[in-house]
């Protein structure tokens, strides 16, 4: 996503993130961890629009991303229920930090 210059902003909330491991694999194979409940939240988040992609158009922008200053993946504001205080962010090297959108109120 880097490299073109997309960001994918409003990801789905508890949904595993490209090369993200799954709890009870020992390495990940892809789009094959996504369980059921995963690939619902995408087809869901896909079908309602509310996942979007992005295009960085600048160099300067596109660089941002390369150089993990901004992130790629941009996940969706944790419920007001949510434990998390922040939603979670994706970089291109796949690091995932959890300073991403404030929760809802």
């Amino acid at each position: 996503l880097a490299r073109l210059g997309f960001v994918l902003v409003d990801y789905p909330v508890d949904t595993l993130m490209p090369g993200e491991t799954r709890v009870d694999l020992a390495r990940t194979k892809g789009i094959r961890d996504l369980t059921a409940i995963h690939r619902l939240n995408l087809i869901r988040a896909l079908k309602h629009g509310t996942l979007t992609i992005r295009a960085v158009t600048g160099g300067a922008a596109r660089a941002c991303l390369t150089s993990l200053k901004d992130p790629v993946i941009i996940e969706q504001a944790p419920l007001a229920h949510s434990t998390h205080s922040h939603g979670r962010r994706m970089f291109a090297d796949g690091s995932i930090d959890q300073q991403g959108l404030p929760r809802l109120t």
